[in-house]
C-alpha cells in the first residue's frame, strides 16, 4: 500500500500512538483509583492523559512543527494552519479508571477544516485502526467494511452522549426507544473506539447527542472510507461544526433518522 498522500503523517502518526498505547497498557494494569481531576462534574482527566499527550506530541512537533493541533486536554494550538491535528491522548478516561479495558487512542489531520487522515489504536488488544481519504479504512493493514445489516431487529447499536443535561436526555430517551426494537444498544464510553467498531462492521450504528471534535474526527473518517454514511441527525453531512451524529450503514441510516430527527 503505497500512499504518497499524507504517508508521513499516518507512520508518524502511528508510533505516536504505539508509543502512547504502551504507556498506558502498563499503566492500565497498576493504576489505582483517587488521583484524578475533574474538568467538570462529569469530565475527568488523570496524569495518565496528560502523559499521553505529551508523548503523541513530541512526534508530532518534531516531525511537522508547521501544523497547527486541537487536544482534549491542551485545547487548540492555532486557527491559521491549513493543516491541523485533532487529538484525544485517552478516549475512555472513566473506562481506565476503573479498570475498564474498553479505551483508546486516537489522531485525526485535518487538511482546510476536512479529515483527510485518521488513526484509532485500541492498546489492549493491539488493533490499530487507520484511514487516508478516499483509500479505504483499515485494522492492522486490513481493508475492512461496514455491517451489511439492514433490518433494525437485527442490529447491534452503540450510542453516546455529549456533556450537558439536553445531550443527557437526549440520549436516555434513544436508548429506551431503540432497545426493544434491536438486538441491543450499548454505550461503551469511548466514542472514538465505538465509530471504529462501527468501520469494521462489529457493530452497526453509533447514534450521538453533542460531541467533540476530538471524540469524532478519527472516527468519521473510519466510517466513510469504510463504506458508511455520517451524516448529523437532519441527515446532512457532519462536518466539524456538527451538533450530533449518527454513523452506520446505507440500509440503517434512514430507519435511525426516522426517530433522531426530533432531536435536531
Amino acid at each position: 500500500m503505497k500512499y504518497k498522500m499524507y504517508q508521513k503523517e499516518l507512520k508518524i502518526s502511528q508510533q505516536a500512538a504505539r508509543e502512547a498505547g504502551q504507556y498506558l497498557k502498563k499503566e492500565f494494569f497498576k493504576y489505582q483509583r483517587g488521583g484524578e481531576k475533574y474538568k467538570s462534574p462529569r469530565e475527568m482527566v488523570t496524569r495518565c492523559d496528560q502523559k499521553v499527550e505529551d508523548i503523541i506530541f513530541k512526534h508530532l512537533k518534531r516531525h511537522f512543527p508547521s501544523y497547527g493541533s486541537l487536544s482534549e486536554e491542551s485545547g487548540l494550538d492555532s486557527q491559521k494552519n491549513k493543516c491541523s491535528w485533532v487529538v484525544d491522548p485517552l478516549d475512555g478516561t472513566h473506562n481506565f479508571t476503573v479498570h475498564n479495558p474498553i479505551f483508546s487512542v486516537s489522531i485525526a489531520l485535518l487538511y482546510q477544516n476536512k479529515i483527510v487522515m485518521a488513526i484509532t489504536f485500541m492498546p489492549l488488544l493491539d488493533e490499530m485502526y487507520w484511514a487516508i481519504k478516499n483509500k479505504g479504512s483499515y485494522k492492522n493493514n486490513k481493508k475492512i467494511k461496514i455491517s451489511s445489516i439492514s433490518k433494525l431487529n437485527k442490529s447491534f447499536i452503540n450510542y453516546c452522549h455529549g456533556a450537558g443535561p439536553s445531550n443527557y436526555k437526549k440520549a436516555f430517551q434513544i436508548y429506551e426507544y431503540f432497545h426493544p426494537r434491536t438486538t441491543n444498544i450499548r454505550h461503551f464510553g469511548s466514542t472514538t473506539l465505538e465509530l471504529a467498531m462501527v468501520a469494521g462492521g462489529h457493530t452497526d450504528a453509533l447514534i450521538l447527542p453533542g460531541g467533540k471534535i476530538w471524540d469524532l474526527a478519527a472516527g468519521v473518517l473510519l466510517v466513510r472510507e469504510a463504506g458508511g454514511i455520517v451524516t448529523d441527525f437532519k441527515g446532512h453531512q457532519w462536518t466539524p461544526n456538527s451538533k450530533n451524529l449518527v454513523a452506520s450503514n446505507k440500509k440503517l441510516h434512514l430507519q435511525i433518522l426516522k426517530y433522531v430527527k426530533k432531536f435536531a
